[in-house]
């Protein structure tokens, strides 16, 4: 009888040997909340899509666009660049998004985008679920002041845009805090013209290496590049072409785009639009393709 007591407390021990650390390793895999989506929209599309020229709207004009954004492996881990299909915690992504800008003067403009996840699926990885379903991503606001704009020209702006923290958190659409301030620089002629935007993405720093195994898996501030170059000379068709980089400033691995997109002006009011192109780099949350489609209506003229 006396060896009882003794013999329950060293099984009780023993079963805790073998849980605490099935726990911990759980909790070491746990999928951390950060925002997926890594392109901003450029709301004025006054540059390309995607990348500003230093330009505004005119004061009084108005701009809204409404566009379907699909992506293809947004978020799978490798270590050296792929291209092609494969598996990952969110392997095909559906994307609404409204974007409208505002010139208030002609030097300042506001504007904001609105996403909404309509579909997100992926892949059980290393016993973390995919994060699934749909929901709001977290919208952004900015404001552009141009301090150089000749009507021909070298063109210069400073933008500043931040993330509202709404999104869902469960499908990595939602960040602590995002901020991402911008020097856009442009040269405008009369059938061409070109752009180059260098900025800091500043949000929380996330460290997805215990989970994919990789210690070079890790989320945070960015170094921030694009370059575009777009026609004006079409009536009625406009063609871009722009890059787009993120180069990692706490760990990670450098994540590049290059999309192509021609914009159809029906109307003086309305332009439909598609854009699409591959993703380049090991970076953790750069998708292997992206495409987008949609449709802008304005008070005016917009190029």
């Amino acid at each position: 009888m006396s060896f009882r007591p003794a013999f329950a407390l060293l099984s009780a021990l023993f079963t805790l040997a073998l849980v605490l650390p099935s726990t911990a390793s759980a909790q070491a895999k746990t999928l951390p909340t950060f925002n997926l989506q890594r392109m901003e929209l450029d709301p004025a599309g006054l540059g390309s899509l995607v990348v500003s020229t230093g330009r505004t709207l005119p004061a009084g004009l108005v701009r809204v666009g409404v566009q379907g954004h699909y992506e293809q492996l947004p978020l799978h881990f490798q270590t050296r660049w792929e291209p092609g299909g494969g598996m990952g915690l969110v392997e095909n992504k559906f994307t609404m998004d409204l974007t409208a800008a505002i010139g208030v003067t002609d030097w300042l403009q506001v504007d904001a985008e609105v996403p909404f996840i309509v579909t997100q699926g992926g892949s059980k990885h290393l016993g973390v679920s995919a994060p699934e379903g749909q929901g709001l991503g977290s919208p952004w606001v900015g404001a552009r002041a141009a301090l150089v704009r000749p009507d021909f020209g070298f063109q210069v702006a400073l933008d500043v845009s931040a993330a509202i923290p709404v999104g869902s958190k469960a499908l990595l659409a939602r960040d602590q805090y995002a901020v991402h301030p911008s020097l856009q620089l442009g040269f405008l002629a009369e059938t061409w013209q070109l752009g180059l935007e260098t900025g800091i993405l500043l949000r929380d720093k996330q460290d997805l290496g215990p989970l994919s195994g990789t210690s070079v898996d890790v989320v945070g501030n960015e170094l921030r590049l694009g370059g575009t170059v777009t026609s004006r000379a079409g009536d009625l068709t406009r063609g871009e072409i722009s890059m787009l980089v993120g180069v990692p400033l706490q760990g990670g691995q450098a994540g590049a785009e290059l999309l192509v997109a021609i914009r159809r002006h029906t109307t003086s009011w309305m332009d439909l639009f598609v854009m699409g192109g591959p993703g380049v780099g090991a970076g953790l949350d750069t998708p292997t393709f992206r495409f987008v489609a949609g449709a802008s209506f304005a008070t005016g003229r917009v190029d």
